[in-house]
């Protein structure tokens, strides 16, 4: 059953609706354009409360569901007193624009993100049917290669970086570079991607909002307005490809599945109200850590963690899941897994960390290295939308980081030609003197 038919869809429309426009009004200051990512989680948060909304006014109050209520007005309101949009140096903007690695590293990420798709590449060989491409994502479920989906989730974030650069600061070579990035974003769609082409689009509204001293304001106002039509296109590609995931699904079904999950960003929360999962999921500093770090610390220790969505998932649906599913582990469910008695600090502290991997005048300070600090850009909302996932991707980005671009980027290697054949050169060299000599 769909939320809008669960509970009353009028009241949480205009919920939504009313959120949406307060927490607008009150970050306005903060955006870049209508494709930042910031508006993207205003929505999010938006469609959380409107889903609390729905379910108080159906059930009743508790101290449950008005503590979920308070994480998200308070990091609203963290995120107005710690965002900052004061504009980051031209020069060194430029300097990174004009680096002249930016064509090596990009063909290294180029490399690695066509590395991690090795996967799906055979997937497709072996499975003739297009449509059946569409269901890709399901079969990682029950297993995937590990090193593959580091790659993905890795490398991505720095090539989509360093094809905007590429994109923005040479025009010889442009067309091959829209070609690479078309060919990702298909090779994304048909692997079951149906919100690619909505981060494609907010990675490009990060890159106005990080290089916003770059762009003309005639040029963000015609891009606002592009963006609508990608928005449309982007939500248009997501209702087609939701179609795919089961044989007897229409486009209207698929339609009817994405108006459900605009409504849903809080389908956890929900499903911990409902099931009185607080007396059956525990919480406490360990719970926290188990919840947020277990998929490493099980790799080390020999402790057996489960997410809380996987646990919420089972508890909700009355059996026992063999694999990961269920709702993200989002900023509420934090705080409710590590304790209501850190509602408050917990909540500013996360809206400060969101806040300083966007961009704000301590990181500007801190983070010197310009793709790095771009891509901890791109994952920063993520800690608020999952955690446990947000610390996976912030590893394997440092990972790619540090092991594949860092040396790129800081080690130059001259090769003495001299040195290394020295018998060629010293014939060269005689070659040259004699042509010389016979010159004159």
């Amino acid at each position: 059953m769909y939320y809008y038919e669960k509970y009353n869809v009028i009241q949480m429309i205009l919920s939504f609706g009313l959120f949406t426009f307060l927490f607008l009004f009150l970050l306005k200051s903060k955006l870049s354009s209508i494709i930042d990512p910031l508006v993207s989680n205003i929505i999010w948060c938006s469609s959380g409360l409107s889903l609390l909304m729905g379910y108080i006014s159906a059930k009743s109050i508790n101290l449950d569901s008005l503590s979920f209520i308070l994480v998200y007005i308070i990091y609203i309101i963290g995120l107005y007193l710690y965002l900052d949009k004061s504009p980051r140096s031209i020069e060194i903007l430029q300097k990174g624009l004009n680096d002249k690695k930016n064509v090596t590293i990009f063909t290294i990420c180029l490399i690695l993100n066509i590395a991690s798709r090795y996967d799906f590449i055979t997937y497709a060989i072996s499975h003739p049917s297009i449509a059946s491409w569409f269901l890709y994502k399901f079969t990682q479920w029950h297993g995937r290669s590990f090193w593959q989906y580091i790659l993905q989730i890795g490398a991505r974030p720095f090539f989509t970086y360093y094809i905007f650069i590429l994109l923005k600061t040479r025009k010889q070579g442009r067309f091959v570079l829209v070609v690479i990035l078309i060919s990702n974003s298909v090779l994304d769609i048909i692997a079951g991607g149906r919100s690619s082409l909505l981060g494609l689009l907010e990675a490009y509204g990060y890159f106005i909002f990080y290089f916003y001293p770059l762009f003309a304001g005639k040029t963000i106002k015609k891009l606002n307005w592009y963006g609508i039509g990608f928005l449309i296109i982007s939500l248009l590609n997501s209702i087609v490809v939701t179609s795919f995931y089961n044989d007897d699904r229409t486009i209207g079904d698929g339609a009817l599945h994405m108006a459900n999950r605009v409504l849903s960003a809080g389908d956890g929360l929900e499903m911990y109200l409902v099931n009185n999962a607080s007396i059956y999921i525990e919480s406490g500093v360990i719970e926290y850590i188990k919840a947020t770090f277990g998929i490493f610390l099980k790799q080390i220790l020999p402790v057996e963690t489960q997410s809380i969505g996987w646990k919420l998932y089972e508890l909700n649906n009355g059996y026992l899941s063999p694999i990961s599913v269920g709702p993200n582990f989002i900023l509420p469910l934090q705080v409710i897994v590590l304790g209501k008695i850190f509602l408050l600090p917990y909540t500013l502290l996360v809206s400060f960390l969101t806040a300083f991997f966007r961009g704000n005048k301590f990181s500007k300070k801190y983070i010197s290295s310009q793709p790095l600090s771009f891509v901890l850009g791109l994952l920063t909302f993520q800690l608020v939308v999952d955690a446990e996932f947000f610390v996976l991707q912030l590893c394997a980005c440092l990972f790619v980081y540090f092991i594949f671009i860092f040396p790129v980027r800081k080690i130059t290697i001259v090769f003495d030609w001299v040195t290394v054949f020295p018998f060629f050169w010293q014939k060269l060299l005689i070659k040259d003197k004699s042509k010389n000599n016979a010159f004159h």
